[in-house]
C-alpha cells in the first residue's frame, strides 16, 4: 500500500533515514518511469509467530515497497512439514518459511543460499494534491542492498547460530587455487536454551532456598523433593527426568549432560558419532555411558534418585498442578506456565562440580527463516527477511512475543527477570546436529533411553545402538 499523506519533506526524510538503516545505496532508473510498478509476490509461511507480531513488520517493509505483496500464513505445528513439502512439490509452495535449525542440512537441496547482495526497486511517490486525486510515482530507485554477511553473524549473533546457518562451499579460482566461501543459509528471528524450571513453594517445605547449581546438589534435592506412595507410586516428582515421551525435549537434557563433561558428539568432519566412545585412557572412563547412566536412574524405581516414569502425565502438566519440583524447558513455556498461578522460579541447569575440563554447556533449540529454491522472487524474499532481521525489528519481536532476540546487544534491553535467566545461558549455548535427519537422528536418541528404561538393552549396548543409527543419518 502507498504511504500515507503527509507533507513531501517529511516523506523523504522517513525513506532516507530507513535507507540509511538498511545500508542501501540507490540509482534512478533510465527511461520513461512507468505509472505503475510491476507487483511482487511473496508468501511466508510459519508456525511459531504470529499475524499480529508479524504483521506490523511487514507493514513497515510494504511503506517502503509497496508493490510487495506478503501474503504471511501461520500453520500448526502438526500439519506444517507435510503441508510445506506438498506445496512445494506442486509447485505453489511459500517463498520464505521456517524450519526447526537442525533441519537445514534435511532441507539443503530446498533452500536458496543467500545472495551477498540483491537489487530491488522502490519507487518515490508523489502525494495528491489539488486536482489529482491519487498518489502517483515519481520516480523508481534501485536500491543495491548489501545482505548480512557470515562475519556480521560471528560478530553480532551468539556463538552457536553461526554452527548452524553458515554453509562452507569450497571452490577454485582460474589458478586452481582453494577458496572457502561461507554462505547464509537461514536466519533466526528469536532463540531459545534448555533452563531449569522450579517450584519454590515445594523447594521451601523441605528448606531448600535455591535451585541446584551442580548434578550432585540436584540428586541430594530430588530424594528429599519425591514422595512414593504404596507400590512405588509417585505422589510428588522431584524432578521430570529419565523417560521419553512425557518430556520436553528429553533428549537435549541428556546431549546436555553429556557435552558438559566434554563429550564431543561428532567427529570434527561430521561424518559419525563419537558419543559413545568417550573414554579417557588413563581410567577407562566413558562419560558418554556415563551420561546415559545418570538420565535412565531418575526412572529406574531400583535407584535412590527415582522420582519420574513413563505413565507419568506430561511433566509441564504435572508442573503446572504443583506436583512437580523441577522441570527442564525452554521459554516458550514461560506463558503456560505464568498463566497456572504456581510459585515458579527459573534458573540455569545444573552443571558437574566446576573444575578443569568442565563446562557450563546448555541446550539450544530454536527454528530458522529461510528461502525455497523455487520461489521465483529470491532475491526480494531474502531482502525482506533481512528486513525483518533488523536490528530494531528483533528487538520489537523480544518485546512483543517474549522471545529471545538472536542478537547479543539484545540481551540488555530485557526486563523481564525470568527471560533474563535464558539470556545468561546464550553465551555458552550449544548446538551439535549438523546432518541430512534431524527427526531421524532425535528419534534414534529417544529409543536409545527407551531401551535402557524398558530393560531390552544394556547401557553399552544402547549407547553404541544409538550412535550407529545416528551416524547413518550423517552421511
Amino acid at each position: 500500500m502507498f504511504l500515507q499523506n503527509k507533507s513531501l519533506s517529511i516523506k523523504l526524510i522517513v525513506i532516507v533515514a530507513l535507507a540509511l538503516l538498511t545500508g542501501f545505496g540507490c540509482k534512478k532508473d533510465t527511461g520513461v518511469l512507468a505509472n505503475k510498478l510491476e507487483d511482487v509476490h511473496l508468501t511466508y509461511w510459519q508456525v511459531w509467530q504470529n499475524s499480529f507480531d508479524i504483521q506490523p513488520i511487514i507493514k513497515k517493509y510494504n511503506q517502503l515497497y509497496p508493490q510487495v505483496k506478503i501474503s504471511f500464513r501461520n500453520l500448526r505445528y502438526e500439519e506444517y512439514e507435510e503441508e510445506m513439502l506438498k506445496a512445494l512439490a506442486e509447485d505453489r509452495g511459500p517463498d520464505v518459511f521456517s524450519i526447526p535449525h537442525d533441519w537445514i542440512g534435511l532441507y539443503k537441496n530446498i533452500i536458496a543460499p543467500q545472495p551477498e547482495s540483491v537489487s530491488v526497486k522502490r519507487p518515490i511517490i508523489k502525494q495528491a494534491s489539488g486536482t489529482q486525486l491519487e498518489p502517483t510515482i515519481e520516480q523508481i530507485v534501485t536500491d543495491q542492498s548489501t545482505l548480512i554477511t557470515a562475519r556480521e553473524i560471528k560478530q553480532e549473533y551468539y556463538p552457536f547460530i553461526k554452527e548452524d546457518i553458515l554453509s562452507k562451499e569450497e571452490s577454485a579460482n582460474t589458478a586452481g587455487a582453494k577458496k572457502i566461501t561461507e554462505r547464509v543459509m537461514a536466519l533466526p528471528l528469536n532463540i531459545d536454551a534448555l533452563v531449569l524450571y522450579y517450584n519454590k513453594d515445594i523447594l521451601e517445605q523441605s528448606e531448600i532456598f535455591e535451585p541446584p547449581a551442580t548434578w550432585e546438589n540436584f540428586q541430594t534435592d530430588v530424594i528429599a523433593l519425591t514422595k512414593l506412595g504404596p507400590n512405588d507410586e509417585i505422589l510428588q516428582a522431584g524432578a521430570a527426568l529419565g523417560a521419553v515421551n512425557n518430556l520436553i525435549r528429553p533428549t537435549d537434557i541428556l546431549v546436555a549432560l553429556m557435552m558438559q563433561t566434554g563429550v564431543q558428539m561428532v567427529d570434527d568432519g561430521g561424518t559419525y558419532t563419537t558419543f559413545h566412545q568417550s573414554i579417557r585412557a588413563e581410567d577407562k572412563y566413558n562419560a558418554g555411558l556415563e551420561a546415559l547412566r545418570f538420565y535412565s536412574d531418575f526412572s529406574d524405581p531400583a535407584k535412590k534418585v527415582y522420582t519420574w516414569n513413563e505413565k507419568m502425565e506430561n511433566a509441564v502438566q504435572v508442573f503446572k498442578q504443583g506436583k512437580l519440583a523441577f522441570l527442564f524447558g525452554y521459554s516458550y513455556s514461560l506463558p503456560e506456565i505464568r498463566a497456572s498461578k504456581i510459585n515458579f522460579g527459573v534458573a540455569p541447569i545444573p552443571t558437574p562440580v566446576i573444575k578443569e575440563g568442565i563446562a557450563r554447556v546448555t541446550v539450544a533449540n530454536y527454528w530458522v527463516e529461510t528461502v525455497s529454491k523455487k520461489s521465483k522472487n529470491q532475491e526480494y524474499a531474502w531482502h525482506f527477511l533481512n528486513f525483518l532481521s533488523h536490528p530494531e525489528n528483533l528487538l520489537d519481536l523480544q518485546a512483543k512475543t517474549g522471545r529471545l532476540s538472536p542478537r547479543k546487544i539484545h540481551a540488555s534491553e530485557l526486563t523481564d527477570l525470568e527471560l533474563a535467566v535464558f539470556a545468561s545461558q546464550m553465551q555458552d549455548a550449544r548446538v551439535w546436529y549438523h546432518g541430512k535427519d534431524a527427526p531421524t537422528a532425535d528419534k534414534a536418541l529417544m529409543d536409545m533411553i527407551s531401551s535402557v528404561a524398558s530393560d531390552t538393552r544394556s547401557l553399552e549396548e544402547a549407547l553404541s545402538f544409538g550412535a550407529q543409527l545416528v551416524t547413518q543419518t550423517l552421511r
